[in-house]
């Protein structure tokens, strides 16, 4: 979906602002209308250098995307074979890291469409559907 709604509540705190009116990209990148909303209230913010941006190809174009974000997994653990766990735990371990895995599990931390893909598919290999814990609409930041 794209040119939705803005979710600010989930805006990434010191999210890279841009304030290049002139930019034909700027009523619909995330990081013009970040720094638009007046959100922002730090003294120090990152911004774009408008000189090195803009135009047809700005590297640093984010466009507004709401998506389907998924919140924690602990439910389908439960379902697991306790054979299962530490290798299909594991292997979702060794993708995201540690400390990354456990805030996805836990709901902490957002499961982007291409994540819950990757762990649906995981799970699918051990022969498991995976059931995330709270599935919720937000604007895809990163």
């Amino acid at each position: 979906m794209e040119n939705q709604e803005l979710h600010f509540e989930t805006m990434p705190r010191n999210y890279l602002l841009c304030f290049n009116d002139d930019c034909q990209w700027a009523d619909r990148c995330l990081h013009r209308l970040a720094a638009r909303s007046g959100r922002q209230r730090d003294a120090v913010v990152t911004a774009v250098n408008p000189a090195v941006c803009g135009g047809e190809n700005c590297p640093y174009h984010k466009p507004n995307h709401v998506v389907t974000m998924a919140y924690g997994m602990k439910d389908s653990f439960r379902e697991v074979k306790a054979d299962d766990i530490a290798a299909l735990r594991n292997t979702l371990i060794r993708h995201f890291g540690h400390g990354s895995y456990y805030v996805r599990r836990n709901g902490t931390r957002p499961i982007t469409p291409n994540e819950q893909a990757y762990i649906a598919d995981i799970f699918r290999q051990f022969g498991y559907t995976v059931a995330f814990d709270r599935m919720v609409e937000e604007t895809l930041w990163i």
